[in-house]
């Protein structure tokens, strides 16, 4: 049964209204959904919402509940993706793909060899805003009980700022001596339920020499994912499964 996510502000005790354009495209003119057809829909704070159709209109669909219930696909630790942007398709492949792996929260940012150059203010919005709507349908598709968030595009100090997290894993194919499996096995005592994770990835042009140094400044230890070198989307998607593997709980 399809899913749709709707926020809090569209419940309303016992009926719920969906007024999401897109939605209300593809459960009115591709599912060609009508009234009394049955939707499954997300809310805020992982609930899921068994709904009936009573009434639709060019503008809203209006539901009523008929059960109520918390998902459990969703992970119980808060992992955090900051990938320095890449060049369309690779980052909404990315994108796509950390959401079907759990990822709570996507940060990007741009770092001296990010290819991806940001022009104006416009631009980051805008690119934001289609990154949270790949991350909106991917969520559709692999039925998860949240949707990711796609925060505003920092710069390597804004990275090296964020001080939010119980661990912080750094991937790197020029100077990790220690394996992401050693290093997540040594620091697995200090992980439970919801503690938070941050994953960097580096750039398709590899880190610096420079943004290298400041990360041991900062105490932060570059990773090896083994004795292949992988594509910064490639690299992304196998260190999100090394934590979910070793951390989920």
């Amino acid at each position: 049964m399809p899913h749709f996510f709707i926020k809090q502000e569209n419940i309303s005790g016992n009926k719920i209204i969906i007024t999401e354009k897109s939605d209300l495209n593809h459960i009115i003119n591709v599912l060609r959904y009508k009234k009394r057809d049955k939707l499954v829909l997300k809310g805020p704070d992982n609930y899921v919402y068994e709904v009936t159709i009573k009434f639709i209109s060019e503008d809203s669909i209006e539901c009523e509940v008929n059960e109520c219930y918390l998902s459990d696909k969703t992970l119980a630790i808060n992992i955090s993706l900051a990938q320095s942007i890449l060049k369309s398709p690779k980052q909404d492949l990315l994108i796509q793909k950390a959401t079907e792996l759990g990822v709570k929260e996507i940060i990007p940012f741009t770092s001296r060899n990010t290819v991806v150059k940001i022009v104006s203010e416009r631009d980051m919005s805008r690119k934001v805003q289609k990154w949270q709507k790949i991350v909106y349908e991917s969520a559709k598709q692999c039925q998860r009980g949240d949707l990711a968030s796609v925060e505003a595009i920092i710069d390597f100090d804004g990275l090296l700022d964020l001080d939010r997290f119980d661990l912080k894993v750094l991937c790197s194919e020029k100077q990790g001596e220690v394996s992401i499996k050693q290093f997540l096995q040594e620091n697995k005592r200090n992980i439970c339920s919801n503690s938070n994770i941050l994953l960097i990835i580096g750039p398709e042009g590899g880190w610096d020499d420079r943004e290298m140094n400041s990360f041991k400044e900062a105490g932060i230890v570059p990773l090896t994912l083994g004795k292949l070198v992988y594509r910064a989307e490639t690299a992304a998607v196998a260190a999100l499964s090394h934590i979910v593997y070793e951390y989920e709980l």
